[in-house]
C-alpha cells in the first residue's frame, strides 16, 4: 500500500465536566489518520499492535470500507481503551483503563513498520515520543525502505522532568519529513504564548522539515515550509460534534497530502477539510462512500480557491 497508518488504536470515552461517561467509540492516533487517509485514497492501511478484541469493535469499519489486516498484529488481551476528559483550552486528559502495562504491549515498534512496507509504499503517519534509541532504529527503516515519515508529536508533559524539551526534539526530527503539532504543545516546547503564531512559526521554520502542520485549534491550521506559512481557518462541513481525533485526521492527511506534491495552501485546506468530516461526529466517520470522496475533492477546490484567490492546478 502506498501510504499506512502506524501506531496506537484507543477506544475512548468522553467525560463531561460532571463526571458523566458517553458510550465506547473506537478511535487511536493510527486509527483516526487511517480515516483521513481513505477519506482521499483506497491506497492505504492499518500498521498496529492491538489487543483480541479489536474485530468486535475495529472489524466492521475496517471491512466495509475494503481495508486490509495484514498488518494488525495481536499482542494483548484488549485494545486500549481511554477516558477523555477536554479542557476549556482545547487541552485534555485521558486514563487508560486496562493500564500503562496493556498500552505497552501494544507500542508499534520500527521493526513492525519494516515488516508492513512494501515495494509502493511512500509514507507513514506516526505519533511518537522522542526516546533516541527508537528513532535511531526508525531511521534505519526509513533509509532502508525509502520511505517518508510524518511525526505527530508527542510532546513531554510539565513535569516529567526529561531533560530540554526542545533539545530532545531537535536531537530526532531531522529523521522525520513532516511533523504536526499544536499551539498547546508548540507554547510549551518553544516558551512563546500559543497566541503568538508569527513567533512560534519562525521557530517550526528553524527546524528541518519539508512540512509542518501547525493546528491553532478552532481558528484552523497553518502549513508552514522552511520557507512560508499559508493559513487556512477550520471548514465546517456540517454541524460540530465532537473535536476528538481531529489532529491525527488531519495530520495523516496533511501527509497525503503533501507526499502527492500539492502546495502547502492545498495542504493546510485538505488538512482543515479532513477535521471538518471528523468533527461531524463522535468516533471516525462511519463511512466513506466514493461519493463522500468526490465531494471533498470538490470542497478542496473550492477553499483552495478561497484562500488563494487561485485556481487549482496540480
Amino acid at each position: 500500500m502506498k501510504y499506512m497508518a502506524c501506531g496506537n488504536i484507543m477506544s475512548d470515552m468522553v467525560e463531561d465536566a460532571h463526571g458523566v461517561r458517553g458510550p465506547l467509540h473506537i478511535g487511536g492516533p493510527a486509527f483516526f489518520a487511517l480515516t483521513a487517509l481513505r477519506l482521499w485514497t483506497k491506497d492505504c492501511k492499518l500498521v498496529c499492535q492491538a489487543g483480541a478484541d479489536y474485530d468486535a469493535t475495529y472489524g466492521s469499519w475496517m471491512d466495509l470500507h475494503g481495508l486490509s489486516r495484514e498488518s494488525i498484529r495481536v499482542e494483548a488481551d484488549h485494545c486500549t481503551v481511554h477516558v477523555l476528559k477536554y479542557n476549556e483550552d482545547g487541552s485534555y486528559g485521558h486514563q487508560s483503563i486496562y493500564g500503562s502495562q496493556n498500552l505497552g504491549y501494544l507500542k508499534t515498534t520500527p521493526e513492525h513498520i519494516e515488516a508492513a512496507a512494501s515495494d509502493d509504499t511512500v509514507g507513514f503517519y506516526l505519533a511518537q515520543n522522542q526516546d533516541k534509541v527508537f528513532w535511531k532504529k526508525l531511521e534505519e527503516v526509513k533509509n532502508k525502505k525509502n520511505l517518508k515519515m510524518m511525526w505527530e508529536l508527542e510532546v513531554p508533559k510539565p513535569g516529567d522532568n526529561l531533560g530540554d524539551k526542545l533539545q530532545r526534539i531537535k536531537d530526532v526530527i531531522h529523521i522525520a519529513d513532516m511533523w504536526s503539532l499544536n499551539s498547546n504543545e508548540a507554547s510549551y516546547i518553544f516558551d512563546i504564548p500559543k497566541e503568538n503564531d508569527e513567533d512560534i512559526i519562525n521557530e517550526i521554520m528553524k527546524l528541518p522539515v519539508e512540512m509542518t502542520l501547525y493546528r491553532v485549534g478552532k481558528r484552523g491550521a497553518y502549513a508552514v515550509t522552511p520557507s512560508t506559512a499559508v493559513f487556512c481557518e477550520s471548514i465546517d462541513v456540517t454541524e460540530s460534534i465532537d473535536p476528538t481525533g481531529c489532529g491525527n485526521s488531519s495530520t495523516g492527511a496533511a501527509m497525503w497530502a503533501h507526499l502527492e506534491g500539492l502546495d502547502p495552501a492545498m495542504v493546510v485546506v485538505v488538512a482543515n477539510l479532513t477535521a471538518g468530516y471528523n468533527v461531524a461526529q463522535v468516533g471516525p466517520i462511519p463511512y466513506i462512500s466514493d461519493e463522500i470522496m468526490e465531494d471533498a475533492r470538490r470542497r478542496a477546490v473550492e477553499y483552495y480557491k478561497k484562500i488563494t484567490g487561485k485556481e487549482f492546478v496540480k
